[in-house]
């Protein structure tokens, strides 16, 4: 009758010894998981905040004319009232004119630049 108890004892215990490894072995996958899908989540995240200055600065830059263009044939001037010159003196940039020596205005976004 020893046996049998002792027998039983052992099963039970090994059964309950698998199921306790099963568990924690279960359980560090998890975890292992949840640690890499929050670290690729973490590189994922959005950019910070812009600050107002760099808000207002980039607005600026996308809507204000430059205050001068500078090309390997000379440095070009913002003009608010641009004047009129002969066809083949003005390089548009818009539609990617080439700039040359002769050249003495610039259209860049729509706004005029002349040299000096």
């Amino acid at each position: 009758m020893n046996k049998k108890y002792l027998r039983r004892s052992i099963i039970i215990a090994s059964c309950c010894l698998v199921l306790m490894s099963s568990f924690f072995i279960i359980r560090e996958l998890i975890d292992n998981k949840q640690v890499v899908d929050s670290t690729i989540n973490d590189n994922d995240t959005t950019p910070p905040k812009k600050e107002d200055w760099q808000i207002e600065y980039e607005r600026k830059a996308r809507t204000e004319p430059a205050e001068k263009v500078v090309t390997e044939h000379g440095v070009f001037y913002y003009a608010p009232f641009p004047k009129q010159f002969p066809r083949d003196e003005i390089a548009n940039r818009d539609i990617d004119e080439e700039v040359t020596e002769d050249t003495n205005q610039v259209i860049i976004k729509g706004y005029f630049y002349e040299k000096k």
